[in-house]
């Protein structure tokens, strides 16, 4: 694309201000993990977060945005593939070298590999989470360039399960700065091309480890991954470094002069863990299928294309984003067929509505399966069903299955079905 492009211009057959105005835009897709919306003050949470509050204010804040697990490992690989994770066979945490057959099959389409196929530069820097084997590693997934944690969790100063592609390499620094530092390099080098960057924080899941938590400075006995008031001050830190991040990221988009043709979207693998000190507004956490476990941050930043100060209260989930982002870079003809999650792009352009669907959120056997169906949520396990209006009931307080037998007996059947039909390889 971009040898065509020149070529053209030394025809005279392009000039280049049309050039800055009519290439593909770039995608930056920056990923928390295990941040809840409580967590932020953007969502009268508990945490200042100014740069990612100034990137809402300028574009488009999502309050009704799920993840399709509220764990890892499931969620990434419908985000990666368009489709439900049941389908890849990730409806878990890949738990490391413990689970050497577990990971997104290479063979399989991906957003990265769309996007590289029509010209994009790729980028991965961060956690991976779907695959620890060699035969899972991003580079075969469609990603020019990948340094980060092949694990779910990893220490934030020295870290042996990093890769450089396919090379191990043991991370030293701080792991947010190490990605953000990454990012950063990735966009100035890129800045005269398209690019897909997949920016993949580990913060703030635990270990909660600050810059001065230095492997020679942590004291004995402090228990690392503990949910506990000893560890909130540093959850905030961490916090904050995360928001610096996005800031980092939004200023050198600015600085390489592509800031009006990028789209940045921001959002969470799951839910929060619990750290809040207050009450939160809902119920559940990350490993749930209430609304704590899934509905996450999100937010979208596009200057000159997303009105400022935009809220969205439709009803989207992470695998949407593969058929969006490829709509709004003009390549969807080469989206794979079949694929799960439908484009909101011109919600994203346009404010144009939502088209209401069924989605499951399927967890088995641990969980069950939850259903959403307009404003109505079923969570079914071992044939016992809950039933809550989300409209009338958002933290999920009041089980209403027994007064509305003629909503729950189709969600039911439909649960069934899903479970039935949405299985590995279909």
């Amino acid at each position: 694309m971009k040898r065509h492009t020149t070529c053209l211009l030394a025809l005279g057959l392009l000039a280049a201000p049309m050039l800055a105005e009519e290439r593909a835009p770039n995608i930056v897709v920056v990923m928390a993990d295990d941040l809840g919306m409580r967590d932020m003050q953007l969502y009268d949470g508990w945490v200042e977060l100014p740069r990612i509050e100034t990137m809402a204010e300028q574009g488009m804040t999502f309050t009704d945005f799920h993840t399709n697990s509220s764990v890892c490992s499931p969620t990434r690989a419908a985000f990666l593939t368009g489709r439900y994770q049941q389908r890849v066979g990730i409806v878990d945490v890949v738990v490391g070298a413990r689970e050497p057959d577990s990971g997104l099959p290479a063979h399989l389409p991906t957003l990265a590999k769309t996007f590289r196929k029509n010209g994009y530069a790729t980028g991965l820097f961060g956690k991976w989470h779907v695959g620890f084997q060699d035969e899972y590693n991003p580079v075969h997934h469609g990603f020019d360039e990948f340094i980060g944690l092949l694990n779910g969790a990893g220490d934030f100063h020295v870290e042996k399960d990093w890769r450089n592609g396919l090379e191990p390499f043991t991370m030293r620094g701080y792991a947010t700065d190490v990605i953000t530092d990454h990012s950063v390099d990735f966009i100035e080098r890129h800045k005269d091309e398209p690019f897909f960057l997949y920016v993949s924080h580990q913060t703030p899941h635990n270990p909660y480890q600050t810059r001065a938590d230095t492997p020679a400075s942590r004291e004995k006995g402090w228990r690392q991954n503990r949910v506990s008031e000893e560890n909130r001050p540093r959850y905030i830190e961490m916090l904050k470094d995360l928001d610096d991040s996005v800031g980092q990221i939004l200023d050198q988009l600015d600085a390489s002069g592509v800031a009006d043709r990028t789209l940045v979207f921001f959002w969470s693998d799951n839910g929060d863990v619990g750290m809040s000190p207050v009450e939160r507004k809902l119920r559940g956490t990350k490993f749930g299928h209430y609304e704590g476990g899934h509905r996450v941050p999100a937010v979208a930043w596009w200057p000159g294309k997303i009105p400022a100060g935009q809220q969205s209260d439709a009803f989207l989930l992470g695998f949407d984003l593969y058929p969006t982002f490829t709509e709004l870079a003009g390549i969807s003809a080469d989206n794979p067929q079949q694929l799960d999650g439908r484009s909101f792009a011109d919600h994203l352009l346009k404010k144009a509505p939502v088209p209401e669907r069924d989605i499951f959120f399927g967890y088995e056997p641990k969980l069950g399966t939850a259903m959403r169906r307009g404003p109505w949520k079923l969570i079914l396990k071992d044939g016992k069903v809950q039933l809550y209006n989300l409209d009338k009931d958002l933290k999920e307080t009041t089980n209403v299955a027994e007064k509305y037998p003629e909503v729950v007996e189709p969600m039911r059947a439909a649960i069934e079905h899903f479970k039935a039909t949405v299985t590995p390889g279909s």
